[in-house]
């Protein structure tokens, strides 16, 4: 009898113990089920819900943000246009970020008309903003266009070819080769060396006179005529070029002047306006000028 009362004994202490140990870790399920746990959830998914619905919002206010810039902007660039096309342009400032201290001003007609021509020419892209731009390119020149009024249209180029408008920001434009003169005017941060010339002429990025400009596949077939003449030396430093046809070679912010005269001769003056003259043939001389007329 005495033994079965201290088994009683034992097992009552025993469901005591279990008893407390439940009470202090709930079980996962208890906890999920219970009405604070509910609640909490409840207050939750509603704020949860809240904040999806605020950033449809906010994301559909940027589109249309957007949207309404994009459209201002076609309207901008079309008034643009039209002011810059009724401009006598006269002057066009070039300034690179990547060249401190240094603008280069250009008179000259047909890099005013190329200037020009990039305005009435580029287009709008799509999915690509100004930050895009920025980010992606180190190098940036600024093109200042100036007209006899001096009214001046001012707009960025970035890489070959994207344009931003100083007066259009939040949209980017393109113009296939629009960083062609700023690449020959404004002097490179790393210049190249050259052994002759004729060398320096074929990487020329564009070729003036006062009535056109041509690009750098002229000037590299100009180059390969030169070269030829350049083992004719003519033992000559000076010589009155003044009624000579004048071709002025820019390379990186070089000037390389060609003139090429009546008789069967060539004159090649560097940067430093030292005159080199060659012989060249009839048949060369002939195809020179057809080249850069």
């Amino acid at each position: 009898m005495r033994k079965i009362k201290y088994m009683l004994a034992v097992a009552a202490i025993a469901g005591v113990s279990f008893g407390l140990t439940g009470c202090f870790k709930p079980s996962k399920d208890s906890v999920v089920e219970s009405e604070y746990y509910q609640e909490l959830k409840e207050k939750s998914d509603k704020l949860s819900a809240q904040l999806k619905m605020e950033k449809k919002k906010t994301s559909s206010l940027n589109k249309k943000i957007k949207a309404i810039h994009e459209t201002s902007g076609d309207q901008k660039i079309a008034e643009y246009k039209s002011k810059v096309k009724d401009s006598n342009i006269v002057k066009v400032n070039f300034v690179a970020n990547t060249v401190k201290d240094q603008s280069f001003a250009v008179t000259n007609l047909p890099v005013c008309k190329y200037a020009k021509k990039i305005v009435s020419g580029c287009y709008r892209m799509i999915g690509i903003t100004s930050t895009d731009v920025e980010k992606k390119y180190d190098q940036m020149y600024s093109y200042a266009l100036i007209d006899e009024d001096n009214t001046t249209f001012e707009f960025r180029v970035y890489g070959n070819s994207y344009i931003i408008f100083d007066e259009i920001p939040e949209n980017v434009y393109a113009f296939n080769n629009a960083s062609v003169i700023g690449d020959a005017l404004i002097d490179a941060e790393i210049q190249k060396k050259y052994e002759t010339q004729s060398q320096r002429i074929a990487d020329a990025q564009i070729v003036v006179t006062d009535q056109k400009m041509k690009f750098n596949d002229t000037a590299i077939q100009v180059s390969e005529i030169l070269k030829k003449s350049e083992k004719q030396s003519l033992k000559k430093d000076k010589a009155d070029t003044s009624q000579w046809t004048e071709y002025r070679f820019y390379t990186s912010g070089t000037l390389t002047k060609v003139y090429i005269g009546d008789e069967n001769t060539v004159c090649i003056e560097n940067r430093d306006e030292k005159q080199s003259f060659y012989e060249i043939s009839e048949k060369n001389r002939k195809k020179l000028t057809s080249l850069l007329k």
